[in-house]
């Protein structure tokens, strides 16, 4: 089976609470995610919870939250033909006084006969 790994971290001066409230809102990721074209959630923002990503250059899929750590972190999977992606979402408060030593990092995991076919697909788009 194929696995590939592709994370971001950047820093920022933005609190939990806030990028938090940015997590939960699904509907504004496409702001902030600029592969997603709309995302919608059946429900509240808790671990179980199913709904619908449309990416700008992809299919519509299904994605479940799996993880949800309020103000810390969630992760949430799709699964796609014969591939499942896991996306993680962490945010890492600074021990410093300092506030913009606060990272956030996303993680995609992707695993599964078609992975390098989805991956590669996504190096040459961009």
């Amino acid at each position: 089976m194929f696995k590939w790994t592709y994370s971001e971290e950047i820093n920022t001066e933005a609190s939990a609470e806030q990028i938090w409230a940015l997590w939960e809102d699904v509907a504004t990721w496409p702001c902030w995610d600029k592969e997603l074209e709309l995302v919608e959630l059946s429900g509240v923002f808790k671990a179980g919870a199913v709904g619908k990503m449309k990416l700008k250059k992809g299919p519509k899929v299904t994605f479940t939250l799996d993880k949800v750590i309020k103000n810390l972190c969630f992760s949430d999977y799709a699964k796609l033909p014969l591939t499942r992606m896991i996306f993680d979402h962490e945010y890492i408060g600074s021990t410093k006084s300092s506030s913009s030593n606060n990272r956030i990092r996303h993680t995609v995991n992707m695993s599964g006969l078609f992975a390098p076919l989805i991956w590669g697909h996504y190096w040459i788009e961009n």
